[in-house]
């Protein structure tokens, strides 16, 4: 199961989507979600089915669906909660609530629609440059030289005290020290500085910059942040608990299933797989527990999770979780929160 974050567009879904399905499942007044659902990549891979098979459609088997709803006074504010972006996410946590609001039974149809829905129109896809992702590598291959070298200078500074020398010792070990403090503030960081409660306006849908994205992936709908294979979910989940609190429990409403889903979801599914979302406040506070965190080395962890699977094959009674593993996606984990918070952005979860 490959994990995958994306910018969410809060405004679009909270102003305009959500109201669209709260038209069409208490009024009956379907005109507005079709307006946003034909221009879905569902859509139109549907539309290609021969006339025999249109009932096999998404968008008419959720037209059934939504007519046999059951209505009366209970269910229709019932449905007013559920299609309110901010009430059903006051409501959506698993941990609180045992009943959020919810249809009587799930569709699989109605949840296409609405996951198809969002890919087309409410999702920011990153596209974090080669020149990052190369400076990124370039960073962790120097921190793997220096913990390889380590030591040593530490015995080339003694053999020079040894020796007499301890001037030239005393230059080394000056050299060190200085190459190896850290910067005092990056860019990362900074964009934390802006007051919480700027938001831009995205009334509009915007034009994303999609450099870097193949044209394989265009056909395959917008392109997210891969945050590795199950359980690399498990990873990071631990490595943020020691970290913060409240960065946990934000990660577990994001890609974890901690939050419900209005509509429900289904993993592997296209259409289906949006697993959790966060607004863009809780964006920004989880920006916050990360502005001064520098994440673990990919080849360390990549290394620690290779033991880990020796041990757990070895039936050796050395005891540790699979939680307590550093994660290998921490630093574009922490890069594409950043990078949501500077922009006003929520994000959202798909699982496939």
């Amino acid at each position: 199961m490959m994990i995958q974050i994306y910018g969410f567009h809060w405004s679009i879904y909270a102003q305009r989507v959500m109201p669209a399905f709260s038209r069409w499942i208490t009024e009956m007044d379907e005109e507005a979600v079709w307006q946003f659902y034909e221009q879905t990549r569902c859509a139109h891979e549907e539309c290609i089915l021969p006339p025999a098979m249109r009932r096999l459609q998404s968008w008419s088997r959720a037209q059934t669906f939504v007519h046999q709803l059951p209505r009366g006074p209970y269910t229709y504010h019932e449905y007013l909660k559920l299609c309110s972006a901010e009430q059903f996410t006051d409501l959506s946590d698993h941990y609180m609530y045992q009943h959020p609001p919810q249809l009587p039974k799930e569709s699989d149809a109605l949840r296409a629609v609405w996951g198809a829905t969002i890919e087309e129109h409410c999702l920011a896809p990153f596209s974090f440059s080669s020149n990052d992702l190369s400076q990124q590598q370039a960073q962790e291959q120097t921190d793997a030289e220096e913990r390889t070298t380590a030591p040593v200078r530490g015995e080339l500074i003694d053999l020079l005290r040894q020796a007499g020398f301890s001037d030239l010792a005393q230059e080394v070990q000056q050299e060190e020290r200085v190459a190896t403090e850290p910067l005092e503030d990056n860019d990362d960081t900074q964009i934390l500085h802006m007051q919480s409660s700027q938001q831009p306006a995205q009334e509009e849908f915007q034009e994303i910059d999609d450099e870097g994205i193949t044209e394989a992936s265009r056909d395959t709908g917008p392109r997210g942040v891969e945050l590795g294979r199950y359980p690399a979910s498990l990873h990071l989940r631990g490595w943020l608990a020691g970290i913060s609190i409240r960065a946990m429990a934000l990660f577990e409403l994001l890609a974890c299933g901690r939050r419900c889903m209005p509509f429900g979801y289904r993993i592997g599914e296209p259409f289906e797989s949006f697993i959790g979302y966060l607004t863009p406040d809780e964006v920004w506070h989880l920006a916050l527990c990360l502005r001064n965190v520098q994440g673990p080395a990919r080849l360390d962890a990549e290394e620690q999770y290779r033991l880990f699977l020796q041990l757990q094959a070895s039936q050796s009674d050395s005891f540790r979780m699979i939680d307590e593993i550093p994660p290998t996606h921490a630093h574009v984990f922490m890069k594409a929160v950043r990078t949501a918070a500077s922009q006003g952005l929520g994000l959202i979860c798909r699982v496939e």
